[in-house]
């Protein structure tokens, strides 16, 4: 029987520890938290349709409820625009604690579980990573599969040769504070119940207020590149107050820092008998963020593809690399143009693009469901207001573009494993300007 070591009780990994131990392997799973502290303690959409893929039965009804439409406000606060997601979509709001729950009781059928057990080593033996040490102690495998996030110190500790991406830079990455407040007294049910500011504030950055309609709360979240400060926070709380009266004086439950990549960390997922799984290397900002089931769908591939070769050569694992970066990763790495717009492009032109309807619930729709918008057919803002200044809508234009290219170079990910020519790859892929 084949052995399997999954770092991190994350959906990835718990996922990952549900299809391999029903298809024979053995599965042993290690997280550094305690058993009551694995899962966070809030909601975020999921593709309900992941659970057909997975041949799973979906969790209980509790688990989820419906999505709500976004709406984006403009930098100066002026122009709402709101993205529908498609009618066809099963995507839902699931409670992430709750899924973390399910997905650890079908994991615990057939996998060994460590709690409060840190990975501290991979064990790198004859050009292979043949298991980890945790807790003093080692344990060998024929595949670890790396569910530890963009920060990870493990893949470091990988010989350069493999060539794995270096861990992204702390000071560009984009740091966030989520806080959870009593309903304001009084405070009407808004019209608009997920609010997204860019740019909030003209700063770096961005906040949202969403309002939870089953426990009447306030979900606040404020970013910023690099860091974000207890003044940030309060003096976004007290901007957004006014707009937001929903948002009481008291905070309920802990609130919630994390830093999150705005850039793809990982461009090589595989090495002899160790993955790095999921879209977690490429978390994305909270404009255009991926499903929770795109990490689920992630552990699904690779279940595939051990089904068809069970070998764990990096020629064996390419092949999930492959399949998941054209089906996944390609249209993340597009979005990554767009942030990096958002985040660096004139806060008068932003506006500009919303007023002029350039950038419309449309156009965000298209984003958020990992498509590359449009602007060719915009009635007004094409034809009218947007011929007043041009060269934003070249800059638009441009950035589309950007986006398309993006997507296709990901997309021509060689398909099979030559360690020449998926180094030019690569370096073509890390070279991207975003």
């Amino acid at each position: 029987m084949k052995k399997v070591i999954i770092i991190g009780a994350n959906l990835g990994g718990l996922t990952s520890a549900v299809l391999l131990g029903r298809a024979g392997w053995d599965v042993t799973v290690f997280d550094r938290l305690s058993r009551d502290a694995i899962g966070t303690d809030w909601v975020e959409n999921i593709d309900l349709a992941v659970f057909d893929r997975l041949e799973l039965d979906p969790p209980p009804a509790d688990c989820y409820r419906k999505k709500k439409n976004w709406a984006f406000l403009s930098p100066d606060e002026k122009t709402v625009a709101v993205a529908y997601g498609p009618e066809e979509s099963r995507e839902v709001l699931v409670d992430r604690k709750k899924l973390t729950e399910y997905l650890l009781s079908l994991a615990a059928i057939n996998g060994t579980f460590h709690f409060e057990t840190e990975v501290t080593e991979l064990l790198v033996e004859s050009g292979q990573v043949a298991g980890v040490r945790a807790g003093g102690e080692r344990y060998p495998a024929d595949l670890t599969i790396d569910c530890t996030g963009p920060l990870s110190d493990l893949r470091q500790q990988l010989p350069k040769f493999y060539g794995i991406s270096p861990a992204p830079d702390p000071a560009g990455m984009l740091a966030v504070r989520r806080g959870f407040y009593e309903w304001g007294d009084g405070a009407p049910m808004p019209k608009q119940t997920n609010k997204l500011y860019l740019r909030q504030g003209g700063e770096t950055g961005l906040a949202w207020c969403i309002s939870d309609v089953r426990d009447y709360y306030a979900d606040v979240l404020v970013a910023r590149i690099g860091n974000v400060t207890e003044e940030d926070v309060e003096k976004t709380v007290e901007a957004l107050r006014p707009g937001n009266p929903i948002i009481g004086e008291e905070q309920t439950g802990e609130p919630v820092a994390a830093l999150l990549p705005l850039r793809q960390a990982v461009t090589k997922m595989v090495v002899p008998g160790y993955v790095i799984l999921g879209n977690t290397p490429y978390m994305t900002i909270p404009v255009m963020t991926p499903p929770l089931s795109d990490t689920m769908d992630a552990a699904r591939i690779l279940a595939e593809v051990l089904a068809v070769n069970d070998g764990c050569r990096t020629d064996d694992l390419y092949v999930f690399q492959v399949r998941f970066c054209r089906e996944y990763i390609a249209k993340e790495v597009a979005a990554d143009v767009f942030r990096a717009w958002l985040f660096s492009t004139d806060i008068e032109d932003q506006n500009f693009l919303f007023e002029s309807e350039l950038i419309d619930g449309d156009f965000l729709s298209d984003l958020m469901a990992g498509n590359i918008p449009s602007i060719t057919s915009k009635g007004r803002g094409f034809f009218g207001m947007g011929v007043k200044k041009p060269s934003v809508v070249n800059e638009l234009r441009a950035i589309l573009t950007e986006m398309q290219e993006a997507y296709d170079l990901v997309r021509d990910i060689p398909d099979t494993y030559n360690k020449t020519t998926f180094g030019r790859w690569q370096a073509e892929l890390e070279s991207l300007d975003r």
